[in-house]
């Protein structure tokens, strides 16, 4: 998820992540655009990371 900046509206990026209280991550983002920067307290589930979708298909690795 990559939020929008709340000052300019462009996509934000994740700059750090850290842990944080159980089963929760702090994320920093920041604006490539204005340099807004914000961390926000996340819930950490990998089962629904981006690394899923590719775990997930039809692709392998060359036998």
């Amino acid at each position: 998820m990559r939020p929008r900046c709340p000052d300019c509206e462009a996509r934000m990026i994740t700059t750090a992540v850290s842990d944080g209280p159980e089963g929760l991550e702090q994320r920093t983002f920041e604006c490539a655009q204005c340099g807004h920067t914000e961390t926000r307290t996340m819930a950490y589930d990998p089962l629904k990371s981006n690394a899923v979708g590719w775990l997930e298909s039809e692709l392998r690795r060359p036998k």
